[in-house]
């Protein structure tokens, strides 16, 4: 069934490109929507200047969707489109993770889903609708998913979108009945076990090999990459921002809180360029300044990274905001 589906993709995908291709620029447009970049500057926005929690909870889904994607890409193990077929082209960024399921399109289901209910507007709710339909659209027409993958993406996105509102207050009252150096190691813990649970996957699935075909086909995309399907980076990266927002979350909660939507236009925008500033110093300081091997120190460092990240964002970088007063903590 999935390699009926995989070549009515490529035959649909081959067809767009080659009826459809003045929609490129608009279809990665749509892709960028659910690209780490633009997450990681959407987020902070929220965070720090439209509703703190809200951003808050848009973070956590994030970073948890993306570790259930890393999990069932390495189980699944299905290729892309453009792995086995030449006729497609990979009109994105080269992709060495495999394709089931979509990332983008299980991303897009369950942050931009989570948000909806936070919107007033009814014509905003339908276009970010819309726009999750589309951010899973664009993989499929830029040549990096098929149907099945993108079909998944939406479904898995939308169970855990399901899931986390479910069990979002009952995890919100266990954690508020503890101490706060209690709950940073209890999400210290739920990071970890994520991560090793990711890392047996990988071990255990790395097991069976690569189709050559599959690799032939990628480097005749990219012939400067390589193809590393199971690395862990993109798993640590997940675990390791989840627990760095979390950790900052409580310890900014247990310093007074913070009120993200208050300020005048100016105070928002230096807090924007000065919050980004350090996201950029830390990820690229530290990215220089760290090894960036496959070895075990190399991959505790890089759990630190974005473990500062994540705690730079929804902490240290609003503290520092309250105390510049260019915000204030909740009254």
């Amino acid at each position: 069934m999935l390699d009926l589906l995989l070549k009515i993709s490529i035959d649909i995908i081959t067809y767009l490109q080659a009826q459809l291709a003045f929609l490129t620029p608009v279809m990665r447009m749509f892709t960028f929507l659910g690209d780490e970049e633009f997450y990681l500057l959407i987020m902070p926005f929220l965070v720090w200047s439209v509703d703190y929690t809200i951003g808050m909870r848009l973070g956590i889904m994030l970073m948890l969707s993306g570790t259930m994607n890393s999990y069932l890409k390495v189980a699944i193990g299905q290729p892309r489109p453009y792995w086995i077929s030449t006729e497609i082209k990979n009109l994105a960024a080269p992709m060495d993770s495999f394709g089931l399921p979509s990332g983008h399109s299980q991303n897009a289901a369950s942050v931009f889903g989570l948000l909806v209910p936070s919107i007033r507007k009814k014509w905003l709710k339908i276009l970010l609708i819309i726009t999750i339909f589309m951010v899973a659209f664009s993989r499929l027409f830029l040549g990096v998913h098929s149907i099945t993958d993108i079909l998944l993406g939406l479904g898995i996105g939308g169970l855990l979108l399901l899931v986390f509102i479910c069990v979002e207050t009952w995890i919100g009252a266990f954690f508020s009945q503890r101490q706060p150096l209690t709950q940073v190691f209890l999400v210290l813990v739920v990071s970890l076990l994520l991560l090793a649970s990711g890392v047996l996957i990988t071990t255990f699935c790395k097991r069976t090999p690569i189709p050559d075909l599959w690799m032939e086909n990628f480097r005749f995309a990219h012939p400067l990459e390589e193809m590393e399907p199971y690395s862990v980076e993109g798993l640590i990266t997940t675990t390791a921002t989840l627990f760095g927002l979390a950790a900052g979350y409580i310890f900014l909660r247990s310093n007074g809180g913070y009120q993200a939507a208050q300020g005048k236009i100016w105070q928002h925008f230096i807090r924007f360029m000065v919050g980004v500033a350090g996201i950029l110093l830390i990820w690229s300081g530290l990215g220089d300044l760290f090894p960036s091997n496959a070895d075990l120190l190399s991959h505790v460092l890089r759990y630190v990274r974005y473990a500062l990240i994540g705690f730079w964002i929804t902490g240290f970088a609003p503290l520092i905001f309250i105390k510049t007063k260019l915000a204030q903590r909740n009254l």
